[in-house]
């Protein structure tokens, strides 16, 4: 008896049921890396921006104060916003006792004081950020070395 060459009907239908299995898969994983991706990009911003701020006190030779609100995610200069998080992702206090202030835009709002002296040192402050897939990352502001660390903080439950 002869075998005529080729495939079945079934071993190709079982080739495109394991190609649409493995393409699925892939583009679950990629979206999710994508995601990973948009959180370290405003976890690089926001220690990106706190640098800038103490350049901008160092290059200017000046005080340099800014205010983290953690209710509204921002963190402002004299009126100005230097970075607002986008929606789901939180400023969180860290262990440390925070500052609360009066020039927070409502008596609920609180805010930790950010103050970046001329010759690189800078008022000790410390919070975390909280991404919307519960990734924490704590931000802490050395006084004397004038570092801006950036460490994992235990992941939330969401």
């Amino acid at each position: 008896m002869k075998r005529a060459a080729g495939f079945t009907l079934l071993e190709l239908l079982l080739v495109l049921v394991l190609v649409g299995i493995g393409t699925g898969l892939a583009m679950v994983s990629v979206d999710q890396l994508a995601g990973r991706a948009e959180e370290r990009r405003w976890l690089d911003r926001t220690q990106q921006e706190l640098k800038r701020l103490r350049n901008r006190a160092v290059l200017g030779g000046r005080v340099v104060e800014a205010t983290l609100f953690f209710d509204s995610g921002r963190i402002a200069l004299a009126g100005s916003n230097v970075l607002e998080l986008p929606d789901r992702y939180r400023f969180v206090a860290a262990a440390t006792p925070r500052v609360r202030t009066v020039a927070a835009r409502s008596a609920d709002e609180e805010s930790l004081p950010l103050v970046f002296y001329p010759d690189g040192t800078m008022q000790e402050a410390s919070f975390l950020l909280r991404t919307p897939t519960g990734v924490q990352q704590q931000f802490r502001l050395a006084r004397i070395s004038g570092r801006i660390e950036r460490t994992d903080a235990a992941p939330t439950e969401q």
